[in-house]
């Protein structure tokens, strides 16, 4: 169990490095990628479509289930 653990602890310790190097390059990348998701400027008014577009969307995630409860 110790060894699993001493494992477990180098493995953290090599990521941690890993993403203290190249965290900021992978960062750039990732939101290059994602740049079609991304509302540019950010308003107020576009975080509260996209919060109650969220809202909505869990709310019809449980709708089914609650049709079955009663």
């Amino acid at each position: 169990m110790a060894a699993k653990l001493q494992q477990l602890q180098t493995k953290a310790v090599q990521a941690s490095r890993f993403m203290a190097e190249h965290g900021t390059s992978y960062y750039k990348q990732l939101l290059e990628q994602n740049k079609q998701y991304i509302q540019e400027p950010p308003t107020v008014e576009k975080c509260n479509e996209l919060a109650k577009q969220l809202f909505y969307t869990r709310l019809a995630r449980f709708h089914p289930v609650a049709y079955l409860v009663h």
